[in-house]
């Protein structure tokens, strides 16, 4: 997550912050196959998406929920979503929670 906010700034594309975010994945041995963002309130939405390839100019104060859920098989997976808007200096968040780490096992 971290390297896709500094990577949601003016100047890059969609396509830099999804790469920004694949890239650290792959280090750790994980790949995500799908987008991990899009503009806009529904993920449907048709405009501007976070991942390779999309070459959509970032501009200040346009807003994107990254959504970097991964699944491997059908019992281990991970959830983590933040919503920003793009700056100067990186993607800003609009929430300041910290983020924790929550295991659910059953």
């Amino acid at each position: 997550m971290e390297a896709a906010l500094a990577a949601g700034k003016t100047s890059n594309t969609c396509s830099d912050v999804a790469i920004a975010f694949y890239t650290t994945l792959k280090k750790h041995g994980f790949e995500k196959e799908s987008r991990c963002g899009y503009a806009g309130i529904d993920w449907t939405e048709p405009t501007a998406s976070l991942k390779e390839g999309d070459m959509t100019a970032l501009k200040p104060n346009m807003t994107f929920q990254l959504m970097l859920g991964n699944w491997i098989g059908e019992d281990v997976g991970y959830v983590i979503s933040e919503i920003f808007r793009v700056t100067d200096a990186g993607g800003e968040p609009f929430t300041k929670l910290p983020r924790e780490l929550f295991e659910i096992s059953a």
